[in-house]
């Protein structure tokens, strides 16, 4: 079962670069979950509010400067520059299960190697390392250790420590956005030479397309993924059998639902994402041009033909409510639990949220059906995207060798077999994971049924993520919200983006 907050603070963080002295500034905020649970990659970026909680009546501020030398810091200034969120609640504590035989790594005997996790993820590593018996059969000790919550304080704390001729942990876990980073900065160990044939077979298709756009450059690897996740279709089984429809397949059946689904004198819409500027807008216009054939960043027609058709649909077609350009994940969910929406494009953790205690009294299966994605022009192939978390190993670990043995280790298909059964954060799309994953799991067959109709497509891509992001959000949404023309935003973003290269 997948932790959860309930009414407690947690720290978000927003990053602010001082391009004068080269410091990074990390201003910490307090804010306040609803019950709501979080897992990694989902909340690409929440917007920090006052804290209302009962703990805080007052807003905390905290600012940690870390210096990083000049040549770094235009490294990295480029891809840190939106604000990240707090990727919250992996899954919760259990004791560790009774050890099984698994094969041993066996060239490294002896030695320490600190391994850095998020929080949710804790006692599942730990867990995974103990049912494995990795130090018994090694005689190598590993620390787990806590990462930062975020990808720009995790940044700048590795910076610093790298800038000084150290490292707070031999091997990390960590998202999409920051193997970019890391790796265009030099800190992180190339591994191609660690990765086995069996693991590479071991991958499915679109996992393989995957790391060789988002953990790898110039032709090496820098990461191994463990957590694989997308984008899910759920719609609202009921509704549709009471209206005698069929569950859209193309965008013009999407476009169609509008006027059987949508009542604007309830407030109730055909569908609604979470589409406010800070990476949520970025994802959706991501997911339809990888729909449409094409990426977004290249500011071509697939791009335009996706700008079009999301404006149709708020517009012309009304099936998606215009005031998802102002809503987070956390308000689209709250809406789909309220009755106001018959289908929504979401990631998994929408499924525990449904299956949550604050909803027993509203929820069934068919109120959160899932179904395949509708296929845009660009054909079914690219219907959704994934993201992922993976291993990594410091280029300048004092523990190199027994490094290299724990990750040999972590990413081999015993490992990976068993770390699925210790928690869902280990789940992706590997023969071997599925094989052994628990089948009655409707996270699990959701993942089955995405990989074997091949929907899964590449998440489109930018050497500068975070700038181009925040470039294609702000003219998308001077367009979708009818200030600027489409011709206008379209030349805005071909302007900027230049400014990149």
């Amino acid at each position: 079962m997948l932790g959860h907050f309930s009414g407690e603070c947690y720290l978000t963080s927003s990053l602010r670069i001082d391009s004068i002295h080269s410091v990074v500034l990390v201003e910490w905020r307090c804010q306040r979950i609803n019950t709501y649970h979080l897992r990694p990659n989902i909340c690409e970026s929440e917007r920090s509010h006052e804290c209302c909680c009962k703990f805080h009546k007052k807003e905390r501020k905290m600012s940690q400067n870390s210096k990083i030398s000049r040549r770094d810091f235009i490294k990295i200034t480029g891809a840190v520059a939106a604000s990240g969120t707090l990727a919250a609640c992996g899954v919760s504590a259990t004791e560790a299960p009774p050890a099984v035989a698994t094969t041993a790594p066996a060239v490294v005997k002896g030695g320490k190697v600190r391994i850095a996790v998020g929080g949710w993820a804790e006692e599942n590593i730990k867990d995974l390392l103990a049912v494995t018996e990795f130090t018994k059969k090694t005689n190598i000790d590993v620390e787990v250790v806590l990462r930062t919550d975020t990808k720009e304080t995790e940044l700048a704390r590795l910076s610093s420590a790298v800038q000084a001729g150290d490292t707070p942990y031999d091997i990390l876990d960590f998202e999409d956005e920051l193997t970019t980073t890391l790796s265009q900065a030099g800190y992180m160990l190339p591994l191609n030479d660690l990765i086995s044939q069996e693991v590479w077979d071991d991958l499915s298709p679109a996992m393989k397309a995957y790391t060789d756009v988002w953990s790898a450059r110039d032709g090496e690897v820098f990461r191994m993924i463990h957590n694989w996740e997308m984008p899910y279709w759920f719609y609202r089984k009921d509704w549709f059998a009471e209206k005698g429809v069929d569950v859209p397949k193309t965008w013009d059946d999407v476009k169609a639902l509008g006027s059987v689904f949508t009542d604007e004198g309830t407030g109730v819409w055909a569908t609604e994402d979470g589409l406010i500027k800070g990476a949520f807008l970025n994802v959706y216009l991501a997911w339809i041009t990888l729909q449409a054939g094409g990426n977004p960043f290249d500011v071509g027609p697939e791009y335009k033909q996706a700008l079009e058709y999301i404006n149709d649909l708020m517009y012309t077609s009304k099936a998606l409510n215009p005031a998802s350009l102002q809503k987070d994940y956390n308000q689209q969910n709250g809406d789909y639990v309220a009755d106001k929406v018959a289908f929504m494009r979401q990631w998994p953790f929408f499924g525990d949220v449904a299956r949550g205690d604050d909803n027993k009294a509203w929820f069934s299966e068919d109120k959160v059906a899932i179904a395949l994605p509708p296929a845009g022009p660009g054909g079914p192939g690219g219907s959704t995207y994934a993201a992922g978390w993976g291993w990594g190993i410091v280029k300048n670990s004092p523990n190199l060798e027994p490094a290299k043995e724990l990750f040999k280790f972590l990413i081999s298909e015993e490992a990976a077999v068993e770390a699925v059964k210790v928690g869902f954060w280990f789940l992706n799309a590997r023969k071997s994971v599925l094989a052994a994953a628990p089948a009655d799991s409707w996270l699990v067959q959701a993942l089955n049924s995405y990989t074997e109709a091949d929907v899964i497509g590449v998440r489109p891509h930018h050497p500068q993520f975070v700038e181009a992001l925040t470039i294609l959000e702000d003219t998308a949404a001077a367009y979708l919200t009818q200030q600027i023309s489409l011709e206008e935003s379209m030349q805005q973003a071909k302007d900027q983006l230049a400014t990149l290269a």
